[in-house]
């Protein structure tokens, strides 16, 4: 799990006076947002329209059962369901951007997205670890006039590693692998440049201050992520990730990280598809054994079969392998396996609801029995997501 040790380290810590001028900023802009969508007309309304902008969000609430009744009130090892026995609304996001175009004047080209994330959930998402709020994703963005148009973003924005993603609305299972949260990053800052090469070939490329998501750097070298996507049939496509970059502290000998891995996803029915996702990562120098440091490595693999009945209900189940080899991400070396089973149900489009089961089983005891240690836990949890 991102344990709360973990996150104290890893997620940007902000001052209270900087999450104001935060809000306040944030607030300007999507107060212009809505000013220009409700009126359709500013300065260059010659060039764009309300037309050109989008505002979207969704809310997501849940409740979870711990069927080991920890005493200290967590489900271990998980990053937003973290509650036991409890109800949680885990976020309010809404989103306002403009789009790029790929032709058109340079006002078409032009973009930008502002994603802001409100409730218990952006506690974890790179705000401060005590707030609530949080902008997920800030950037601008360009579409060069080369080729099929190159596109260029500045600012903050989602990692393109691993297969899951913070919008629930977006992963087939409510509970979040290990995968996504203890070994990989949530969000990068950097600058960002996309090609299609053609419908089959996609490359992707970032800049970015560092893996753990931090929008400031901690040290004067940049780090860079990287993403490959191949479509070579209709039914099948392969996406390949990477990261490398140095993640010391200024004053300190800088210390690389490098993570590679991919996803395979294959439409196998109308109705059914099966997703493989699967990463190693290591970083140089992360331990301290007596007077000298070692490495530290984990991995993991995980499996999704994904299935439609028809337009509202739908069955996800996920498979899950992940070792912390040195207990450098959740302070003890060990192996999580998962199994989870999600049956959801849309009344209509623009509400999701989902049942889950879960069962986690670990190779030491870090979970908790009542106020024992355990190896294993179950939860049950039901999910509620209004689109809008």
């Amino acid at each position: 799990m991102k344990n709360q040790d973990y996150l104290a380290i890893t997620l940007q810590v902000m001052s209270e006076d900087k999450m104001t001028k935060m809000r306040n900023v944030c607030s300007v802009f999507v107060i212009m947002g809505l000013f220009i969508i409700g009126c359709g007309s500013f300065s260059q309304a010659a060039v764009l329209t309300k037309e050109d902008f989008n505002l979207y969000g969704y809310v997501d609430a849940s409740y979870t059962h711990n069927f080991n009744n920890p005493s200290s009130q967590f489900n271990n090892g998980r990053i937003f369901d973290i509650d036991a026995n409890s109800f949680r609304a885990h976020m309010a996001q809404m989103v306002f951007e403009k789009e790029g175009k790929s032709d058109g004047t340079h006002a078409d080209r032009a973009g930008f997205r502002i994603k802001l994330n409100f409730g218990e959930d952006a506690k974890l998402t790179g705000g401060s670890g005590a707030d609530d709020f949080d902008y997920q994703e800030a950037y601008v963005q360009y579409i060069a006039p080369i080729g099929n148009g190159v596109d260029v973003r500045l600012g903050r924005m989602n990692t393109l590693i691993g297969y899951e993603v913070i919008e629930s609305p977006l992963n087939p299972n409510f509970s979040r692998s290990f995968l996504f949260g203890l070994g990989e990053p949530f969000t990068t800052t950097g600058l960002r440049a996309s090609y299609e090469f053609t419908e089959q070939v996609a490359f992707s490329i970032g800049v970015i201050n560092s893996w753990f998501g931090s929008t400031s750097d901690f040290n004067r070298s940049k780090s860079v992520e990287a993403l490959l996507g191949l479509t070579p049939l209709d039914w099948l496509s392969v996406s390949l990730f990477g990261f490398w970059g140095p993640e010391g502290t200024v004053g300190t000998k800088n210390r690389d990280l490098v993570q590679a891995g991919g996803i395979i996803t294959a439409q196998v029915l109308e109705q059914t598809s099966l997703v493989l996702e699967g990463y190693y990562a290591e970083q140089e120098n992360a331990l301290a054994v007596g007077t000298k440091r070692r490495d530290a490595q984990w991995n993991g693999i995980a499996g999704y079969v994904i299935h439609d009945f028809d337009d509202q209900w739908g069955l996800r189940l996920r498979a899950e392998w992940f070792k912390d080899a040195d207990g450098f991400l959740t302070g003890t070396k060990q192996t999580l396996r998962e199994g989870t089973v999600t049956m959801q149900y849309k009344p209509v489009p623009s509400l999701i609801t989902r049942l889950e089961f879960r069962y986690d089983k670990a190779s030491k005891n870090t979970f908790q029995f009542g106020t024992r240690a355990a190896n294993h836990q179950e939860t049950l949890a039901t999910e509620v997501i209004l689109l809008f």
